[in-house]
């Protein structure tokens, strides 16, 4: 399928790039993945890029597979939110990465 059909077959509310670091509005350079999600070109590069080992069940995967969450961080008296990559197969969060942009 040409990439330009899905501009017109997408609307474009619904045309919100799945990379965790972008989740930004696609207005140009759109791409699907293998499994049909939609990105930015460059930010589907960069999720291929980056990869990761699980310490606990010994799967590596990349930024396209990996599973996001929102988590509190505690430093002294403040509350900090980022987000923590987990494994797509055992939900574990003892990660190792492989290099990449991690």
């Amino acid at each position: 399928m040409s990439m330009r059909i899905l501009y017109q077959k997408i609307p474009s509310d619904q045309r919100i790039c799945n990379y965790y670091r972008c989740r930004q509005p696609i207005l140009r350079n759109i791409d699907r993945d293998k499994e049909g999600r939609l990105y930015h070109h460059g930010c589907l590069m960069s999720a291929q890029d980056e990869s990761w080992r699980c310490r606990e069940c010994f799967l590596v995967f990349d930024g396209t597979e990996a599973v996001v969450e929102e988590a509190q961080v505690i430093r002294g008296e403040e509350y900090r939110e980022h987000l923590r990559v987990m494994c797509p197969h055992c939900g574990g969060s003892n990660l190792k990465s492989m290099g990449g942009r991690c």
